[in-house]
């Protein structure tokens, strides 16, 4: 296992055994470098640290510091009763072996002192018809104009993101392909349809894949260490696919229609997805609810809003990138590129 020494970390402090071992493997699987501590060192590192894992085995003496609060502390162990004593204690999130051991590569995936990790921004419709996939599709298509994009389509009843940008006859793989992933996986872009310098995975239409929390970390894990941007289109179906996207993405940004109906829609995706720290980008046709009133209703920032554009159906239909839209919806959208952090050169 590689071992970091810089100030940011990520720390493990678990006895030897099958916890510290599937930690360390996951960290290997996501070329996370890692460093295993006592409680000298941890306590020494415990603020500057990106992530810190802590077996459920040390916990009560973790605990017994009184260290102060902080983000991205995960206990892990098999042992619900101590997972349930300790978890408020220690401010930690709880990953639970065995059905938590995917879940550690995705977390890995989402930080550590490897080679720079690309944003991961999930797309979400807050309510139908609000073009949340012609959203994920312009982001990417916008940030491939400056840097290596990729575009996920997560959505199992959505008949493939490929679609809507023309390139259903395009070859490469698609999730049938992709959907056995786990651990480890080597450079895809070679493989996937690459449309506007966006490379794709998309769905297919025939049966529909198992796509569990490993392939998905997995190929998420890939294409972030391959490109600069990975937007993902979760769409609204309750899945665990949909969920594990929302999971998996470092910022979701919510599409609301800027109505009653469209904001109570969005509360219940919100309260089914759960995603941290989501955004919410309002759709406006016409005199609505005002920004502030979306704001408190759902409890999230609303950071912008897109315009109507009447040519994006018309696009869609041909197969053809929306990135050909009218200038204020790809300004509404370099914005949101901007606050995601794919929009730098």
């Amino acid at each position: 296992m590689l071992v970091a020494n810089g100030e940011h970390d990520v720390l493990v402090m678990a006895e030897a055994g099958e916890t510290q071992d599937l930690i360390l493997s996951a960290a290997a699987a996501q070329d996370v470098p890692t460093r295993i501590v006592g409680l000298e060192d941890l306590v020494q590192g415990w603020r500057a640290a990106e992530l810190v894992f802590i077996g459920a085995d040390e916990a009560e003496r973790v605990a017994g510091q009184a260290l102060p609060p902080r983000d991205q502390v995960f206990l892990v162990g098999r042992d619900p009763e101590v997972l349930t004593t300790w978890s408020a204690p220690l401010g930690a999130r709880v990953i639970a072996l065995p059905q938590g051991a995917a879940w550690l590569g995705a977390v890995l995936a989402g930080g550590g002192t490897g080679p720079r990790r690309a944003p991961v921004v999930a797309v979400l419709g807050g309510s139908g018809g609000v073009g949340a996939s012609t959203l994920a599709a312009t982001l990417a298509c916008l940030g491939a104009r400056r840097q290596p994009s990729a575009l996920v389509d997560t959505d199992l009843t959505g008949g493939g993101i490929d679609l809507l940008l023309g390139a259903e006859q395009s070859g490469g793989w698609r999730w049938p392909r992709l959907s056995g992933a786990e651990g480890h996986v080597g450079e895809l872009r070679r493989y996937l349809p690459v449309v506007e310098g966006v490379s794709l995975v998309s769905m297919a239409r025939g049966p529909t894949p198992d796509l569990a929390r490993e392939p998905l970390a997995a190929i998420i894990g890939s294409l972030r260490r391959g490109h600069g941007l990975v937007i993902l289109d979760p769409g609204r179906a309750l899945t665990q696919a949909a969920r594990e996207s929302s999971r998996l993405a470092s910022q979701v940004v919510l599409v609301v229609h800027a109505c009653v109906r469209g904001v109570a829609a969005a509360r219940e995706v919100l309260r089914t997805h759960q995603p941290e720290g989501a955004v919410a980008l309002l759709r406006r046709a016409g005199p609505g609810v005002s920004a502030s009133m979306v704001a408190d209703a759902l409890g999230i920032e609303v950071v912008g809003s897109l315009p109507q554009d009447g040519r994006l159906p018309g696009a869609a239909e041909r197969g053809e990138p929306p990135t050909r839209s009218g200038k204020a919806y790809r300004r509404a959208c370099e914005e949101v590129l901007t606050l995601v952090g794919g929009g730098h050169e």
